[in-house]
């Protein structure tokens, strides 16, 4: 810890959290221009004195703590937000109209910084390192894969990630293993005058189709004692009433709990 401040006690480090939490909720921004977020998040790891890694990405915070030739152990916490207008009516609303951290990011925020500010107090006597990662952009873009290529897991032996969950009781954590996979598809047909369909190729039939198909993938294809969810979260086809477009898009996600169970889904989505 910084000579120069007296430790917080653990109320004095309740209430600062508290603070930082509303502040992170009310002043927010989407994936990939987190360019406020990061610099508060710097400013507050100089404070406590905690060493910032070097980075040429735009956004997202990496330090570490610990001076010991140990092991070292990443935690990890996303930054961004949704494009979703907040309507929760709390006095920290969100003061960016369209924009609310309604998947808890500022929570993850101030969780990683409160135990980075614990853990800076037992620096000498940690065994290893802590690696801290303030992740950009986990709503969009695969921006973890950014994260890796920019070197910042070098060298650790093992990462934690943690997210916030209403369905657990307060002061419970709940552990589990799994994979996460999002897919985007593009269908390409022929765009045709919406009174001549017959002059066309409709992505858009086409595109119901693949999603009526898609969804009784996991409740009729797939063993009802293997865990897997499917869920397809994002249309788009055409700008205007009266013209069939040419292509149509969507993209989701696939929760799965067991890897074999990951590629036999895979393989059924392949073939869909």
């Amino acid at each position: 810890m910084s000579t120069n401040h007296k430790p917080l006690s653990k109320k004095q480090l309740e209430e600062t959290l508290i603070q930082y939490r509303h502040h992170f909720h009310e002043y927010l921004e989407l994936a990939n221009r987190e360019f406020k977020t990061t610099e508060t998040i710097k400013a507050i790891l100089t404070k406590w004195g905690i060493k910032l890694l070097p980075t040429n990405l735009k956004t997202g915070v990496f330090a570490e703590i610990g001076t010991s030739d140990g092991p070292t152990v990443a935690l990890r916490a996303d930054i961004d937000a949704l494009p979703i207008q907040e309507e929760s009516g709390v006095p920290f609303s969100s003061k960016v109209p369209g924009v609310m951290h309604a998947c808890g990011h500022d929570t993850h925020i101030v969780s990683l910084l409160g135990g980075a500010y614990l853990l800076k107090q037992l620096e000498a006597s940690l065994p290893g390192k802590v690696r801290l990662l303030f992740q950009l952009s986990e709503e969009d873009r695969e921006r973890a894969l950014q994260l890796i290529n920019n070197g910042q897991l070098k060298g650790v032996n093992a990462i934690i990630g943690f997210h916030n969950t209403p369905h657990q009781p307060i002061g419970h954590v709940g552990l589990t293993t799994g994979a996460i996979d999002k897919f985007k598809v593009t269908l390409t047909g022929v765009g045709t005058h919406a009174s001549a369909p017959q002059n066309g190729e409709d992505p858009i039939a086409a595109l119901g189709y693949e999603i009526t198909e898609l969804q009784s993938l996991i409740s009729r294809k797939l063993d009802p004692f293997k865990a897997a969810v499917l869920s397809i979260t994002h249309l788009s086809a055409g700008n205007t009433w009266n013209v069939i477009p040419s292509n149509a898009f969507f993209e989701g996600t696939v929760r799965t709990a067991d890897k074999n169970v990951r590629q036999e889904i895979k393989n059924l989505f392949l073939n869909c």
